[in-house]
């Protein structure tokens, strides 16, 4: 199995921005959902930008790494319902410490979409 991690990364930068910019601007508290406006705005800014000047020259020049063009294989599945369930274990042990953070959590999301598209394969591949 190849690992398409050109593919998962192109697909998720906007998600990684999000998660460094929260990250940047509220630390690793606790109590930090109260202050998600000012990342998000960064997000949106980030976002355009990107898809303005990278996103779309990419896709005309690589059409294979299209999201449309990519399956989420079976072991990717499976390790995104694990990451998940562990995720979810360790929100619900540990509700009140830095586990819990929300830039814990962005990173984590960030993670499983990194994990979940690398393990994709293209449907070429699958079809024939």
């Amino acid at each position: 199995m190849k690992i398409e991690w050109r593919y998962s990364l192109v697909n998720n930068l906007p998600l990684i921005a999000l998660w460094l910019t929260f990250l940047a601007f509220n630390g690793l508290s606790p109590r930090g959902w109260d202050r998600v406006s000012v990342p998000l705005v960064v997000l949106g800014g980030f976002w355009l930008v990107y898809y303005l000047l990278f996103e779309r020259s990419y896709f005309k020049r690589h059409p294979e790494q299209r999201p449309g063009n990519h399956v989420i294989s079976g072991l990717g599945w499976i390790m995104t319902f694990l990451i998940v369930m562990i995720a979810v274990i360790v929100l619900l042990k540990f509700n009140d410490s830095m586990i819990a953070s929300p830039a814990i959590l962005l990173g984590g999301f960030a993670l499983i979409s990194l994990i979940r598209d690398s393990l994709s394969v293209k449907k070429l591949s699958v079809e024939k």
